[in-house]
């Protein structure tokens, strides 16, 4: 099967090639004008409305003259100090300057991304950002967390993220009538106070015009069930324009509440190509004492951490090949990643080396479609034969791919459509 994960690449390789296109092959054809893949400038009148892998609802604006960029926490199950739970980075600013990226292979593709210098806790592995039209994506400031537990209950192993997941938009939908429809939701969570247990998200979900939903679970504890895990969508009171949904349940067990759930859902409806790309993140709580978290408002003590993101994509067939092109993610595993699809054909590259097959996962996709807009994926040559062990799901531009291949460790990236 190594032929195919080298027809693969080829394929990859034949796309990024043509990223870098700018002339005919005879003197007489006219030079070949490039597409820009994103604004030429920003400044920070244009806003990244967006979620974390880490839960957060962020706010991103760059300015590419001054070389500066500004991320604003509006929601956050992130300690703002190492060795507490709270208060969180909830309503803090961070800034820092930015430097232009080199290491991509075109410098059409160089162009659109930049590094967040100061917002990474690994020098040897940078914060980026990777512009398109309307979206945002790659990473944002990493934390290191800790905590000792109390009672022996709640307790963090002491961790550092370099970065976290990030995507956001310039344009969200604020009227949730204009959501309602039936979504497929993948998506990928940790609970840092069960030694950050992952949590795969694959379900259905129906949303109504008038704010009410459901979930219909294919994993975690709700695996099975239709039911409304949260209060009914509104517009967030934080102004964001996200929709809130509280006591929000999650896909495993929570380690303490006294009665319901003590987490929140911030979905962001991001507008993309004439259409909308929801984002639900779950944002966590956890608050070791007795009384009210001033932040929250969850009464503790409370261990409701489970935080993590989710993408939607609308239960409508995809036509194969309509989804073809090459898109930029970071994925679970804190990598950055290029997704090559063509056909049925798909390949996951580190974009800053790809041309090394070392580093690379070749797929193969059905678009047969049991259920509309989920194509299934098969890892090429993988000991699993042709049992499909992943799905991927597009919309505006934008591909989220749950892999199950092992389900105590399941892989999640998502990213947003490049060339």
């Amino acid at each position: 099967m190594k032929w195919k994960l080298f027809a693969a690449l080829s394929i990859a390789v034949a796309m990024t090639g043509a990223l870098s296109a700018c002339g005919g092959g005879g003197s007489s054809s006219p030079p070949l004008v490039e597409t820009a893949l994103c604004p030429t400038t920003l400044d920070y009148s244009t806003v990244y409305t967006g979620g974390g892998g880490d839960g957060e609802l962020v706010k991103l604006q760059l300015d590419t003259t001054k070389k500066t960029w500004q991320i604003t926490y509006v929601e956050s199950p992130i300690p703002q100090t190492t060795g507490t739970v709270t208060p969180t980075r909830k309503g803090q600013v961070a800034t820092g300057t930015l430097t232009q990226e080199t290491g991509l292979p075109t410098a059409k593709l160089n162009q659109c991304a930049f590094q967040l210098n100061g917002a990474s806790l690994d020098p040897n592995r940078p914060a980026r950002v990777f512009i398109g039209e309307g979206v945002a994506g790659g990473t944002i400031p990493g934390a290191e967390i800790q905590f000792a537990g109390s009672g022996g209950i709640g307790v963090v192993p002491d961790t550092k993220f370099p970065y976290y997941p990030f995507i956001g938009f310039s344009s969200i939908e604020t009227n949730i009538a204009n959501v309602a429809g039936t979504w497929n939701q993948l998506g990928y969570h940790q609970v840092p106070s069960q030694n950050f247990l992952p949590a795969a998200v694959d379900a259905k979900i129906t949303i109504n015009a008038n704010g009410t939903w459901s979930e219909c679970d294919n994993t975690g504890v709700n695996a099975g069930k239709c039911q409304q895990p949260g209060t009914n969508f509104v517009q967030s009171a934080d102004g964001s324009g996200a929709f809130e949904t509280d006591n929000f349940q999650g896909q495993v067990k929570p380690t303490l509440v006294v009665t319901q759930p003590a987490a929140k859902g911030f979905m962001i409806v991001g507008k993309l190509r004439n259409q909308l790309v929801p984002v639900l993140i779950r944002t966590g709580v956890a608050y070791p004492t007795i009384g009210v978290d001033p932040q929250s408002g969850a009464v503790g003590p409370v261990a409701d951490d489970e935080s993590g993101i989710s993408i939607l994509a609308p239960q409508t067939s995809v036509a194969q090949g309509s989804q073809d092109g090459e898109y930029i993610s970071v994925d679970s595993q804190f990598d950055y990643r290029t997704l090559a699809l063509s056909g049925t054909q798909a390949t996951l590259l580190d974009p800053f080396n790809a041309s090394q097959a070392a580093l690379a996962t070749a797929l193969d996709l059905n678009f047969a479609q049991a259920v509309p807009g989920i194509a299934t994926t098969t890892h090429v040559g993988a000991s699993t034969g042709s049992t499909p062990t992943g799905k991927m799901i597009f919309t505006g531009g934008v591909f989220g791919f749950l892999d199950m291949t092992t389900p105590s460790a399941p892989y999640f990236t998502a990213g947003a459509f490049v060339q």
